[in-house]
């Protein structure tokens, strides 16, 4: 097991803006060299909500070979945790990360120096660091600033989960800053690889429902998209429900860098028998085939498969609620669908299938099946299934930009699905 190999998607994705000629040894030292401790704010740690944000900045950054330590009291686990087995919070984090990519681990403690100092909740500290930030959350937002405000978020993790998002795409984007020369189009790279100052992002209205019983519902795909829907999911407090995920592969090392509940000890199991044990507090029932035409699906179903093709033919077997989490390089994109609107069809008529290995990074794959999420919990709330703004598209490494990527979706003359929005459109 090669920590090339756990990173080969990743190092794909670092690709997308830098010159071909950049050797993979010059990324995988980028991602490595950068060193960011995360001070664990007592305010914070006595809440689901700062453990999460914890647990997330702690163990995405891991995913993408950056060197993560912790600096605070440990305390109890509040609530369920997956992967992290239950306990001290601060020993289940350091377990995990020794079970993450060949020879990176998680530590404890404050280095002397440090590439991003993170500040959860109140903390006091001293340490040298090129760059601090804070981050807060809420139920439904998380935030980064310049200076902590304390920690607003109690027992609903979603808000966390974001907080966490936001730091790891921070550090990612430390990395790249160090591959500026090899750029291919710089003032670009500048832009977009650029600090993040301010931002908060809203994941869902705040009068969203705190949804803890699911209804039944079908996951198509055990991959990335579906280990952060679960990483999220089984985080609800008090969460019950039951379903399927269905998913024909086992779990490969180049996996590590995205699944969220993944560890390295499971690899060469099949997905959905990892993901029956993590999921706590939801029922699944793993069935390991690959969803094809004409299979029956539930009322609900999350899909988070890349193939375009079996999007449609989820689609085509007329569930009530369609939800479609998805990633494209940088790009999230999230979307739901009822009888009635345009389809995942009309949203993606064109069956270009991927083609060799994915590029993708945990903290984008993680980003998309957070959103999924959020959408399927505001269906269940005031606004009802068909929700207005269909889908968000938008750039994982820009969060000032997260509030504009609502927006709706237009029935499709072209529809391959042949759905009704699309079918009243051409007669019209």
């Amino acid at each position: 097991m090669s920590l090339n190999e756990a990173l080969s998607r990743t190092l794909l994705l670092m690709r997308t803006d830098l010159d071909a000629s950049v050797p993979d040894g010059a990324l995988v030292d980028a991602l490595t060299s950068v060193r960011v401790v995360l001070h664990a704010g007592a305010d914070a740690m006595a809440t689901h909500s700062g453990q999460t944000a914890l647990v997330t900045a702690a163990l995405t950054m891991a995913r993408s070979g950056h060197e993560v330590w912790i600096d605070g009291a440990d305390v109890d686990t509040i609530g369920a945790q997956p992967p992290l087995e239950p306990g001290s919070l601060i020993d289940a984090i350091v377990a995990v990360g020794q079970d993450l990519l060949p020879g990176c681990s998680i530590a404890r403690g404050a280095p002397p120096n440090t590439d991003l100092a993170v500040t959860i909740g109140t903390v006091a500290t001293s340490i040298e660091s090129t760059r601090r930030i804070a981050i807060d959350a809420g139920d439904w937002w998380g935030r980064i600033a310049p200076q902590s405000a304390g920690w607003s978020g109690l027992d609903w993790p979603l808000g966390g989960i974001c907080a966490g998002v936001l730091v790891a795409s921070e550090a990612f984007r430390i990395a790249m800053r160090r591959l500026a020369n090899h750029a291919r189009a710089r003032d670009y790279f500048d832009e977009l690889y650029a600090e993040t100052a301010d931002a908060t992002f809203a994941l869902a209205p705040e009068n969203t429902p705190k949804t803890i019983s699911l209804p039944h519902f079908d996951l198509v795909s055990g991959g990335a998209i579906a280990n952060a829907a679960l990483f999220a999911l089984a985080r609800l407090p008090g969460v019950v429900g039951s379903g399927r995920v269905l998913d024909d592969d086992v779990s490969a090392l180049s996996n590590l860098n995205r699944n969220a509940l993944l560890v390295r000890s499971a690899l060469e199991i099949a997905k959905v028998t990892d993901l029956t044990r993590r999921a706590k507090g939801i029922a699944i029932d793993p069935e390991p085939v690959r969803y094809v035409m004409g299979m029956p699906v539930a009322p609900i179903v999350l899909v988070g498969v890349d193939d375009i093709p079996s999007r449609w033919a989820v689609q085509a077997a007329a569930p009530y609620w369609l939800g479609v989490g998805a990633t494209e390089g940088f790009a999230v994109l999230v979307s739901s669908h009822t009888p009635g609107q345009a389809c995942v069809g009309c949203l993606h008529p064109a069956a270009a299938s991927p083609t060799g290995p994915i590029p993708t990074a945990a903290f984008v794959s993680l980003l998309s099946g957070l959103l999924l999420v959020a959408r399927w919990l505001r269906s269940l709330g005031l606004e009802g299934p068909a929700l207005a703004d269909q889908q968000a598209f938008i750039n994982a490494l820009r969060p000032e930009g997260w509030t504009y990527g609502a927006m709706p979706v237009a029935p499709n003359s072209n529809c391959p699905v042949g759905c009704a929005a699309s079918t009243t459109r051409t007669a019209a």
